[in-house]
């Protein structure tokens, strides 16, 4: 029988307790380390001390001192430059420390190279390793991989934003048994880099107002006029910049967008708010014990996402909401439930927090996003809503992945 071998992977490579083996190393490193870089540098450690004792360049020095300084070892581990560098640091050490110190960091860092090795695509395997046990360094990895996809997307799109934030009021519908949805979508800093198409800004399905009439969900303005698709019915104008933006309507099949007209780049950025309401959107008792009010595509790539969620006070009490991030099924593919807070093999995992804001009138400011508040109160006024109150959350992201399916869902079942 003739031997084969297999190439490797991160299973394959975790196979024999990897994480206790990464855990070891990232100890016996740290132990190591720290008191050769602050025999160097001093305690607490300085960069510029290492730099004139040393002769290592800034960057490397100032990485070193910031591995010192962590809180633990995973994080140790995470900061620490690599093998390479940190050979750099023995040998500009050499007639300026004990030789037990180098002995013992020499050893480290060769156990430190040895597991470089073993994983199938080095150092980044290792920090997905330590990501995935340490919300700290994932939190940090997915904020760089975040901000990379930003800047890739926004030259190859032609467009950004500065700031894209949505508000969902959920409200008691005037249809017994359903709930209405209204909602503002907001563009703040939309700038073109390039001479372009339209950009999309919000997607509405055409429902005939005749058959929708009394059970269907139905899309009006903030009215409540379910006739008009008027891109300037929609528009909310003490939210836009001036001149008013000029906008169009494209049509496919049952899908009416609304869209920023062609124009040439210009160095001007753009304010935009657009309103709807979405009569009868959904039951007020769910037939299972959560239900998916609202899913989102991103197809404007910007530095800030904000979603704020508004459930009218007394509307599903004991809701608890939770936000999911999907890829988008395949085109043509009919619309799947997905349940908020199952594993899916969709699933991508970015990090969400939903902050909870104040009950009552709506009264919070958001910094990102000028006159937010008098914008709200101006549609809920509009929708007929002056005095309605709420319990709501925000979700703020910095560097939100486009083209990337955000589910905002509540269980309302109380072991989740």
């Amino acid at each position: 029988m003739t031997a084969t071998t297999e190439p490797k992977t991160l299973a394959t490579a975790q196979g024999g307790d990897m994480n206790t083996r990464v855990s070891a190393i990232a100890a016996e490193l740290r132990r190591s380390l720290t008191p050769l870089v602050e025999a160097l540098a001093g305690t607490p450690p300085r960069p510029v001390r290492l730099i004139r004792r040393t002769g290592l360049d800034k960057s490397l020095a100032s990485r070193l001192v910031q591995a010192v300084k962590t809180n633990g070892d995973p994080q140790f581990l995470h900061a620490c430059p690599s093998p390479t560098g940190l050979r750099m640091l023995l040998d500009s050490s050499a007639d300026q420390v004990a030789p037990a110190l180098r002995q013992a960091a020499g050893l480290a860092i060769d156990s430190f190279e040895d597991l470089l090795g073993a994983l199938p695509d080095g150092r980044q395997a290792l920090d997905a390793l330590l990501g995935g046990n340490t919300a700290d360094i994932r939190r940090k990895r997915e904020h760089v991989a975040r901000q990379a996809s930003f800047k890739a997307i926004s030259y190859l799109f032609g467009h950004y934003c500065d700031v894209v934030a949505t508000t969902l009021f959920i409200v008691p519908s005037q249809t017994p048994g359903k709930v209405d949805f209204v909602e503002v979508h907001r563009r703040i800093g939309l700038q073109r880099l390039v001479a372009g198409g339209p950009i999309a800004l919000m997607s509405l399905h055409r429902v005939d107002p005749t058959a929708a009439a009394d059970t269907q969900a139905c899309v009006a303005d903030l009215t409540g006029n379910v006739s008009t698709r008027r891109p300037e019915d929609f528009l909310i104008a003490a939210a836009c910049s001036r001149p008013l933006p000029a906008l169009g309507t494209v049509e496919e099949g049952s899908l009416l967008t609304f869209a920023l007209d062609p124009a040439p780049p210009s160095t001007a950025s753009q304010h935009l708010a657009l309103g709807m309401r979405v009569l009868r959107a959904t039951a007020v008792q769910a037939a299972q014990p959560y239900t998916v009010p609202r899913r989102y595509m991103l197809h404007t790539p910007c530095r800030t996402l904000v979603r704020e969620i508004y459930l009218a006070e007394g509307l599903w009490p004991d809701a608890r909401l939770l936000i999911d991030f999907y890829l988008p099924g395949p085109t043509g593919s009919p619309a799947v439930e997905l349940e908020p807070g199952r594993a899916n093999h969709r699933q991508v995992q970015l990090m969400c927090h939903a902050q909870l804001l104040p009950t009552g009138l709506v009264a919070s400011s958001l910094e990102c996003a000028p006159n937010h508040t008098q914008t709200l109160r101006d549609v809920l006024a509009q929708a007929g809503l002056t005095d309605q109150r709420f319990r709501g959350w925000r979700c703020e992201m910095a560097y939100p992945v486009p083209l990337i399916e955000m589910q905002i869902g509540f269980r309302f079942d109380s072991d989740g």
